[in-house]
């Protein structure tokens, strides 16, 4: 059996959403800001949200998802980073934000190091938590069975399982990415999507 640990549902697998996205209520200016830096969804659903103006800067997005998200709101995206990593997606926008001012709406928990690197190349940013992940709870019994498949979409969703289950030895762990990987415990038996989606994770799956 294949269990899918996000928050969308996926045809031909078990969905269980680990977590709940709460986001703050904040009011926000953005006048004198020239770019937006977007690593989710939930970022765009954050200023959303708040009333905040912000489809007319410029947008920066990490992956195709978030790019089409924004597009689909009425924003503006000048460009799209190909990779998922967040220090990946750091670097590539570097002389790409020079001389601008830069907005950093985030989650209270990240795992990359985008901010910083930033920072220390000169680019004049400021951030924001907006939202923040907070794992649900389920009983015991609504436990994987053994021998399942256990597609894991980012480092809250194998917190949050772990917060909720226990590991099973005869579980195989798919990991949308190297930092949702790094988040398993080091006996786990782990498959890496090559592909940073969830259809690449299942298609995995079930080659497997």
């Amino acid at each position: 059996m294949i269990y899918l640990f996000s928050d969308k549902a996926y045809e031909g697998v078990v969905h269980l959403p680990l977590f709940e996205i709460v986001f703050d209520p904040f009011k926000l200016d953005l006048e004198g800001f020239d770019a937006i830096i977007f690593t989710s969804k939930n970022s765009v659903k954050a200023l959303e949200q708040s009333g905040t103006a912000w489809k007319d800067k410029e947008a920066y997005a990490i992956g195709e998802g978030t790019a089409s998200f924004i597009e689909r709101g009425g924003g503006n995206v000048v460009f799209t980073c190909k990779d998922s990593y967040g220090d990946v997606f750091a670097q590539a926008l570097i002389p790409l934000l020079q001389n601008k001012k830069v907005f950093f709406p985030r989650a209270k928990e990240v795992v990359s190091s985008l901010f910083e690197i930033l920072r220390t190349h000169h680019i004049d940013i400021e951030q924001r938590i907006v939202y923040e992940t907070k794992c649900k709870h389920y009983s015991t019994c609504e436990a994987p069975p053994k021998d399942s498949k256990l597609i894991f979409t980012s480092p809250s969703t194998v917190h949050c399982f772990l917060e909720n289950f226990a590991w099973d030895k005869s579980y195989r762990a798919i990991a949308i990415g190297e930092k949702t990987a790094a988040a398993l415990p080091l006996h786990v038996k782990i498959s890496v999507s090559k592909i940073q989606s969830i259809e690449a994770c299942v298609s995995l799956a079930k080659a497997l």
